[in-house]
């Protein structure tokens, strides 16, 4: 029940991390300055490590309230939604200890991937229409589950889109929250679960 609760939580403060969350105002897709040329990241101190697939970028690191840390990535061909700052935020968090205390097949099991993606339909289904709640792969044989969403809340809450994917591993939770518009999901969404594909916790050495 406890690791449940976390679940929802987790939930809720990976979708803030890219800047649109319940009651967020929604605008038309804000204008995206020029990032910087860089598709790879890794942090030496947890081993997080992913590659931005093409189209996207690797932007800053910065501190967020829930998170250890979230690196921003973002696109000059993908609209952000509404007064988000980023397309995408990844985020790291430490484990509690009760979590730490488990191992990794613990974690990716059939039973514990049912129980993430039922704890994920409870909590974003307060905050919109869920398009898919579904199983998904992230690098390094981890597993975890993702959805897509229509926000109930903003205005112009329609036409925005918000992908958000969560995996655990006994030290760390990664999230991956986007938002962009509607009429940019097709597009985007193979982006998205590509740029899952690659997040990881890599040995520290």
């Amino acid at each position: 029940m406890l690791l449940s609760a976390r679940r929802c939580g987790a939930v809720l403060t990976a979708l803030l991390a890219v800047g649109i969350g319940a009651g967020a105002t929604v605008a038309m897709a804000a204008k995206i300055p020029s990032p910087p040329v860089n598709r790879d990241f890794h942090d030496e101190a947890t081993g997080l490590a992913f590659t931005a697939p093409s189209l996207l970028v690797v932007g800053k690191r910065r501190g967020h309230h829930g998170h250890d840390f979230v690196i921003d990535v973002d696109s000059q061909k993908i609209p952000r939604a509404g007064t988000s700052k980023n397309l995408c935020g990844v985020g790291l968090k430490t484990q509690p200890d009760e979590v730490q205390a488990l191992d990794q097949a613990s974690l990716i099991a059939p039973e514990m991937i049912d129980r993430q993606m039922q704890s994920m339909r409870s909590s974003l289904g307060l905050l919109g229409h869920i398009d898919f709640v579904e199983p998904v792969a992230f690098g390094g044989g981890l597993r975890g589950v993702a959805a897509l969403t229509t926000p109930r809340f903003g205005r112009g809450h329609a036409h925005v889109r918000q992908y958000v994917a969560i995996a655990e591993t006994p030290a760390y939770r990664i999230s991956l929250s986007c938002a962009t518009t509607a009429t940019a999901i097709d597009r985007a969404l193979p982006l998205f679960e590509a740029l899952v594909g690659t997040l990881r916790i890599e040995p520290v050495r």
